[in-house]
């Protein structure tokens, strides 16, 4: 026993650590190269890492319950008795709801102060850190008093009715509980149900937006280099032309001619750095290797596409298989007793479990994934409220605030994500992973030795002596069944995000391909160039329509 709880925590270890490389990795491949805070890219980075960490839980959780029974007689090895399940699932409960205990700090009190503390510089007035702690201290404390009104909240509400009661073991289990964890689970499930909100915004289009970016590529650099050398010559020939009006008379330059030869002036120190931009990028070794790897990202492309498919069709079967085999429907939040129909996702997960460790790498992969697909959604649209553009995501060009933001996005999407894994993704595997339990009964004593066909996976209905439920699972039923409000709600999400994926899906295919340069440059934001070659844009065609010789 000892060897394999071991060896699980020392692999969720080398996770983590791997996790927080990639953290600082992603926070130094985004945080702007001149606008800068120390407070921020700490938080971003230890936030960033503690989310991964914790749903680096999951196919840890998987693997401990999982490696307690014997798959070719349906019974627990001898060494796991009541005892050892005790303490391994405590074990992996108090790190569970540490993970997320520290995840409510970080959101409702660290992000939103490294936010705010860094809203309090002002370089123009003279001022101590002390001032600019208050500062932060006194809009901080308006998340904290939200933050507590929820834990008073978890405490006294109460369901408006009562669970049902079905006699089951495993039922009965999810109702015990002291007032500690049912406040932490509330605040939990508010979380999750704030965070089904940036799951369906952003990680829903970004399923599709991330392998049909990979799979149409970037522009071709020729036909780039091209496009950029002929606005370059319309705007030399326009600037050209508005000279040529002054140049035999000494009347000066209208207001309006004025402007516009400031604005040309703009659009075309923007060509000529987006210009040398493709051609120092293209002398380069990464732009050569990937220009070999080329191939392997359309195959991969192609391979998402499939896996984004795989899991929108197992949401949907799942989400239509809970409304006919729920076990008591919206009283209990739609929990699931047995998947009946198809699961994709599922069913792969049954058939790695054969060879180990496969299907705990493809939980990891499928994790990292989500994670990929929500980064995408968030870079391709900007972080927003509602139609308004807040701030963008960009290589190297990331305000502070930004990242804190983009940062409790990315937390509150992969709770949710966390959620939707576990309820719907892959229902069977999340809740009981690879056990399975004998079903055969001779003088009250389980020998499937001799019946090899009654060893069957373990659900809801199996003896809880031998099928023991993922902490996570535990978790996330008892939120549905202690508050069936959130479970109604995170069930109808679902359908939501399916919704929002077509459309994604939709716009993917029809979105044009990427640049080979970013928007930003060393000494314009992304923002006010982008404005400045669309205006450019529309000057142009109006212009080459005036001027068809030109155009």
């Amino acid at each position: 026993m000892s060897a394999v709880v071991g060896i699980a925590w020392m692999v969720y270890g080398i996770l983590v650590t791997g996790f927080l490389g990639v953290a600082i990795a992603f926070t130094r491949h985004y945080q702007h190269k001149h606008e800068s805070e120390a407070l921020a890219t700490i938080i971003t980075i230890l936030a960033l890492t503690l989310v991964l960490a914790t749903v680096a839980l999951v196919p840890i959780d998987i693997f401990l319950v999982s490696s307690t029974v014997d798959q070719s007689t349906g019974l627990k090895w001898p060494w796991a008795t009541q005892d050892t399940m005790d303490q391994i699932t405590m074990t992996v409960q108090i790190v569970y709801y540490a993970c997320y205990g520290a995840i409510g700090l970080f959101s409702f009190f660290l992000i939103p102060f490294a936010y705010f503390y860094y809203e309090e510089y002002d370089d123009e007035e003279e001022q101590t850190n002390l001032d600019r702690i208050l500062g932060a201290l006194k809009y901080t404390s308006f998340f904290v008093v939200i933050c507590i009104l929820l834990v008073v909240a978890g405490l006294f509400v109460k369901p408006s009715q009562e669970p049902p009661t079905l006699g089951l073991g495993w039922l009965e289990k999810l109702l015990i509980g002291n007032n500690g964890l049912k406040s932490l689970s509330f605040v939990l499930a508010c979380l999750i149900l704030v965070g089904m909100v940036v799951f369906i915004g952003y990680t829903a289009p970004g399923l599709s937006l991330l392998p049909l970016s990979m799979i149409k590529g970037r522009r071709s650099v020729d036909t780039e280099l091209e496009d950029i050398n002929s606005r370059l010559a319309v705007n030399r020939e326009r600037q050209r032309e508005i000279q040529a009006r002054y140049s035999l008379t000494a009347k000066p330059k209208s207001l309006s001619d004025r402007h516009e030869l400031d604005r040309l002036e703009d659009e075309r120190r923007a060509l000529v750095r987006m210009l040398r931009t493709i051609e120092h990028d293209t002398g380069t070794t990464w732009y050569r290797v990937m220009r070999w790897m080329r191939p392997f990202e359309l195959i991969t492309g192609v391979f998402l596409l499939l896996l984004s498919l795989a899991i929108t069709v197992s949401i949907f079967l799942t989400i239509f298989d809970k409304i006919n085999s729920s076990i008591c429907g919206s009283s209990c939040g739609y929990v699931i007793n047995h998947p009946d129909l198809f699961n994709p996702i599922n069913i792969i997960f049954v058939k790695l479990a054969n060879v180990f460790p496969l299907d705990y790498i493809f939980m990891v992969l499928l994790i990292i994934y989500f994670f990929l697909s929500t980064m995408s959604g968030v870079i391709t649209m900007g972080v927003r409220l509602l139609w308004i553009s807040l701030f963008k995501i960009r290589k190297g060009a990331t305000m502070p605030q930004g990242l804190l933001i983009l940062t409790i996005l990315m937390t509150l999407g992969l709770l949710a994500m966390n959620y939707s894994l576990t309820a719907v993704v892959a229902p069977g595997y999340a809740h009981f992973g690879s056990q399975v339990y004998c079903n055969y009964t001779m003088d009250s004593t389980r020998d499937c030795s001799e019946h090899k066909e009654f060893i069957l996976p373990c659900d809801i209905y199996a003896p809880t002596d031998i099928c023991t439920p993922t902490t996570v699972s535990t978790l996330v039923d008892r939120i549905a069944i202690n508050a069936p409000f959130f479970g109604v709600v995170l069930y109808y999400a679902q359908w939501a995000f399916l919704v929002v994926y077509l459309i994604g899906l939709l716009m993917a295919l029809f979105r044009k391909r990427q640049n080979n340069v970013d928007e930003e440059t060393e000494d314009m934001n992304a923002d006010e160039e982008q404005q400045i070659l669309l205006r450019g844009e529309s000057s142009r065609q109006t212009y080459g329509s005036q001027n068809p010789s030109l155009a």
